[in-house]
């Protein structure tokens, strides 16, 4: 029997949480311990988002963040068992820990800053902070492909794994149609007794665009490794790109009855580079899903 859930979009925005209190009248806070001294060290000077225009200026235990929209300083302390958390000393309100709309600062092993933003009922922009000299290397795209076999004998598949976000209609989907921004999963698994079993699963940060499972037939399957031939996508087998921009993503993994595999992924904003159609996919997967029908 099939399952199926209709599709609900819910018009949600993102509601920014007030910006906390501006840095005058400021409560210092005393360091605990070398450790934390050290790290305070560390992070004198100027600091920049890979993500976007927020610069950090640490002078001694202060603090002063820097957007395109507003210019704050804070008294700072170090905290954590391992002191890697930067959180604002004012002591206002409780839950006065957060510098403006961004959440406490984390320094990372590899001594880059990263931080959310506080908001409610999304995502929320991803903070990473670096020196301004590392700025180039971390928009840097890398090319890590991997040597694998660039054909595919086999014609018959036992696990389609497809996950890509899809935002602003990055991709070849077309922007008039009902694919809503979100992160999208297809997948197709042979079961222990033969069948298959696909879903078809699109979400965006606080509402389900589309969510199916149900059996499909031998024929289908054939079709989709048809599909996965057309494009050529065994050409591209081992690609493997990524910078450090929070950016869309993509990942493609497919098994055969043989033991061959295809394995494909991007991230940052090397995932604007794909080599095949997102969009073909969303379409054969809908087939048995019936999204755009009942939208109809």
């Amino acid at each position: 029997m099939k399952k199926r859930k209709s599709p609900a979009i819910v018009a949600a925005r993102a509601v920014i949480l007030p910006m906390l209190i501006a840095g005058s009248g400021l409560v210092g806070c005393a360091l605990a311990g070398g450790a934390r001294a050290e790290e305070l060290n560390k992070l004198q000077g100027h600091w920049v988002d890979v993500n976007g225009e927020t610069t950090l200026d640490f002078d001694e235990s202060r603090m002063t963040v820097t957007s395109p929209y507003d210019k704050e300083t804070y008294k700072i302390k170090i905290t954590g068992a391992n002191p890697r958390y930067i959180e604002n000393a004012k002591a206002k309100y409780d839950y006065d820990n957060g510098f403006g709309v961004i959440g406490t600062i984390w320094i990372g092993d590899d001594n880059v800053l990263t931080a959310r933003e506080m908001i409610t009922d999304a995502d929320g922009h991803q903070y990473r902070f670096v020196r301004q000299e590392d700025l180039d290397n971390e928009l840097e795209i890398q090319i890590k492909d991997r040597k694998f076999p660039k054909s595919i004998e086999s014609d018959e598949i036992v696990s389609f794994n497809l996950v890509f976000s899809n935002e602003n209609s990055t991709y070849d989907i077309p922007p008039e149609e009902p694919w809503y921004e979100g992160v999208y999963s297809i997948d197709v698994e042979k079961e222990d007794d033969g069948t298959y079993e696909m879903s078809l699963h699109g979400s965006g940060p606080s509402y389900i665009i589309v969510d199916y499972s149900g059996p499909v037939s031998d024929e289908y399957v054939k079709g989709l490794a048809n599909l996965v031939k057309e494009q050529k996508i065994a050409e591209y087998n081992g690609w493997w790109r990524s910078n450090n921009e929070h950016f869309s993503s993509w990942y493609l993994n497919i098994e055969y009855a043989s033991g061959e595999k295809i394995l494909m992924e991007a991230s940052g904003r090397a995932a604007l580079e794909c080599p095949f159609s997102f969009y073909e996919f969303l379409k054969y997967a809908d087939k048995e899903a019936g999204y755009t029908k009942e939208l109809q």
